[in-house]
């Protein structure tokens, strides 16, 4: 049965060898992916990144059967469409399917994919925490008052520990504002930086992961999205965005094959 509704959105994220293993009983994982997907995950060079793409396009195929009421068999005959939100070209863009709200996102052997009601806004992404940030990352990935936050000051004496602590307060900021402009339809169409996330509050549940309130874009599509880092494997982020019910819940990835 669909887990989206009032509940909030479901998301998976699991290592795509773990998805290959889950699919190797019912064929594989080419046995859910479409004739072209098939055809695309052959022009990758490299083993781990075919891996990557038949994964995370099986995973997004699977969500939205299950989401659907259908079988897992069902998955590869899904209708995908895509649009880009910044030319309108049906060439590229997030990928969707009718009936249901989904979000796709992969990242270096790991992937993840999201699931809401149809009509809804939903944004999903996930990273690994790399080694070090590129030239320039704040400048593009914070706003102006999210530099000197909490985790984000360069003490006078730095420590290992320390950059390891500001490296990965930083890519939690960079996966939360992935999330809310994959929500919004914009992708990296917009600034990141334009996108201010503010504590939101409003958490009643114990442990639950706090929410982040994106604000100060002047789009409607993008203020007032949550955004709400949920579980990854160890040495990656994960964060869901919605317009309600962040941070949704996880489902096992056997809930797909069942």
């Amino acid at each position: 049965m669909p887990d989206g509704g009032a509940a909030g959105p479901v998301y998976l994220t699991a290592a795509a060898a773990a998805v290959q293993a889950a699919a190797e009983p019912a064929g594989g994982l080419e046995t859910f992916l479409s004739p072209d997907e098939q055809r695309s995950m052959l022009r990758f060079k490299h083993e781990t990144d075919r891996l990557d793409y038949a994964a995370s396009h099986a995973l997004f195929r699977l969500l939205a059967a299950r989401q659907l009421g259908l079988s897992p068999g069902g998955a590869a005959g899904l209708p995908v469409s895509r649009r880009c939100a910044g030319c309108g070209s049906s060439e590229h863009g997030k990928p969707s399917i009718a009936g249901v709200e989904l979000s796709l996102s992969r990242s270096h052997g790991v992937v993840m994919a999201a699931a809401g009601p149809a009509g809804t806004q939903l944004g999903a992404d996930i990273e690994r925490i790399p080694s070090d940030l590129f030239a320039g990352f704040d400048d593009y990935v914070l706003a102006p008052e999210e530099r000197t936050g909490p985790g984000m000051a360069q003490p006078p004496e730095s420590s290992l520990h320390g950059d390891v602590i500001r490296r990965t307060a930083r890519i939690a900021l960079w996966v939360a504002k992935e999330a809310v402009l994959k929500a919004a339809g914009l992708g990296l169409a917009l600034d990141p930086s334009t996108v201010s996330l503010v504590d939101a509050g409003g958490i009643e549940a114990p442990g639950s992961a706090s929410r982040l309130q994106a604000t100060g874009t002047g789009h409607p599509s993008v203020d007032g999205l949550l955004a709400a880092a949920v579980p990854a494997p160890a040495g990656y982020l994960a964060a869901i965005a919605a317009r309600d019910g962040v941070p949704g819940h996880s489902l096992p990835l056997s809930a797909l094959f069942s």
